[in-house]
Order: C-alpha cells, then structure tokens, then sequence
C-alpha cells in the first residue's frame, strides 16, 4: 500500500518497460518495475520476454551474467536453464530435472515499447494494448524522453480531466470554439477537447485533441490539424511506492517537405516536454483529497476516480 495514497501503488494493467529498439536478440537485463526485481530478455526467437529475476535454486539475479539460450535462459549462477515459459529444463550434471520454474510474465510489443501485465491477483489480461502507427514508414522515428516523478499513476491520468489548470499552469487561451467531452468504456477513457496553446504565439493555436487512454498505464493523444498527424504516447510504470517512470514519445507522419516535418517534430516534442514538466513541482508535493472540492470548471473528477477503481483487485 502507497502511504501517500489510499489505494496500491501498482494498479492493474499494461505497464512498459522499455523500449523494443533498446533490446536485440540475445540480450538480457535486470529492471526494478512495480516493486519487483526482474529480467528482460530477447531470445534467439526474437521474441521479448520478461520473468522474475531470481533463479528458483539459492537466488542468483537471471539478469546479471545470466544469458539466453534459445528461447529462455540460463542462470550464471549454477548454470540451470529455463525455456521460454520459465520452466525448468536443464540442470548441469543431473539426469533428472527437479520441477521448479522462474515467473513468466505476460509480454506485449506494440507502439515501440515493451509492455508487461500486472495483475495483484495473477489473472491473465483482460484488455490488449491498443496498436497506432499501423504504416511505420509515414511516421517519423519516435522522440523520446524518460522522466522519474513522485506521483501515483492515477495522479498522473487525472491530469488528463483536469480542465482547470490548462490555462493557470499551461498558459493555454481559452479556445474560441469550446468542446470538452469525456466518455468511459471498459478500460478506456477518451478524451476530445479543443485547446488553444500559446507557447509559439501569443494569440494561440486552436487544435482539436482525442486522448485514449489504455488501462492505468498507456495515453496515447491525436492532433490532426490540417496537413499535420501527430501523436504523443505517454507510457507510465510505476517503480516502487513512491515513484513513477514516465515515457513521453512524440511521432507525426511525415510531409511531403522533410524540413517542415523536423522542424515541426522538434517544436512539438519541445512544448511537450515543457508542459510536463510544469506540472512536475505539483504532482511531487501534492496530497490526494479523497473528497474534492468540484466546481463547474473542474472535468468530471469523480467519474474518472469510479472508473479508475475497476484497475484495483481490492477497490476499497
């Protein structure tokens, strides 16, 4: 339990872990994610897999000096070696492989990135990761910044609904043609709002955004203006009880000038990058109400908190 927050620090859902370019076949690396040791490694299949750090037999860390063969790996301790699955099936020197197994988790690769699915109560998944970008070609490479902030998930996303500190922390203009609408489904929220950003001029830019969130851990927010697609990817894991690693990847489709399209993916991914920070000071030395005070200019705070509790194995 958070003692900073009355509910878990680990919600339930997809959570990325790293980047997919970031992990050649062969590799293996230990990451520290949801309050757990764990391994990450890419097999000779290709495939990316991730178990429970420590070997079953006296606790060797699989992902320090251990190495992959075939589709699992072996332990640098004892050499013992577990398949793709976690099981065990090789013990140097035994003809008899004693049952044991490494924790296998499920593993998603999707939008550039790794994801892992945490559930408190070991139930499989029970939402997938929604895909963008299906013609990588037309997109732009992903920018990408990494960010470690004292802020729970839920926090984090309810940054989303908060249409009041727009134009206190963001100085955005009220746009000209007002549209907010928020709307819940399953493990989704989705978001279509108008905003009117005045970090590159004074009297401000109106576009139009739709944000789709993908359980507690994944944002994913559109602009189509014109000529320009664009979208941020935000992938949010929590670490331990305290903090949050945020992952801000910025990508448009290319236009037909290359210029135009770096120098428009620079700006973007610049003014992305700045109001996340912004709100940086706030989440680290904010408390959590339980019950808020809510005005007519404030989202719809109490739906978005009923909806998130279906990502609890305990809501109370």
């Amino acid at each position: 339990m958070n003692t900073r927050y009355p509910f878990p620090a680990s919600p339930n859902g997809w959570f990325s872990i790293g980047a997919a370019d970031d992990l050649v076949q062969g590799d293996v690396k230990p990451v520290h994610y949801l309050g757990r040791e764990l391994v990450l490694f890419r097999g000779e299949d290709g495939c990316a897999r991730v178990f429970d750090a420590h070997c079953p037999h006296l606790g060797a860390h699989l992902g320090v000096g251990g190495r992959v063969c075939g589709d699992g790996v072996v332990c640098p301790f004892h050499g013992w070696r577990f398949d793709g699955e976690g099981q065990l099936v090789e013990v140097p020197g035994l003809d008899r492989t004693p049952r044991a197994s490494a924790r296998a988790w499920h593993v998603c690769e999707r939008n550039g990135r790794i994801f892992v699915w945490h559930h408190a109560a070991d139930a499989p998944p029970s939402f997938d990761v929604i895909g963008y970008r299906d013609d990588e070609a037309s997109w732009t490479p992903w920018r990408s910044s990494t960010y470690r902030v004292r802020v729970h998930v839920q926090d984090l996303t309810e940054n989303i609904i908060d249409r009041a500190h727009f134009g206190k922390v963001h100085d955005m203009a009220a746009p000209d043609q007002d549209h907010f609408e928020v709307s819940f489904s399953g493990a989704s929220m989705v978001v279509e709002q108008s905003l009117k950003v005045t970090a590159v001029s004074k009297t401000g830019i109106e576009v139009s955004t739709r944000t789709t969130t993908c359980g507690p851990g994944i944002a994913a927010i559109e602009v189509n203006q014109g000529p320009l697609e664009m979208l941020t990817y935000i992938a949010q894991t929590p670490i331990d009880d305290q903090l949050t690693e945020v992952n801000l990847l910025f990508s448009m489709k290319h236009l037909l000038d290359e210029e135009s399209t770096k120098s428009i993916s620079e700006l973007n991914d610049q003014i992305t990058n700045v109001q996340f920070t912004q709100d940086v000071p706030i989440w680290e030395n904010k408390i959590y109400r339980e019950r808020p005070i809510i005005t007519k200019v404030d989202g719809p705070v109490a739906q978005y908190r009923r909806w998130f509790r279906q990502f609890y194995s305990d809501p109370e």
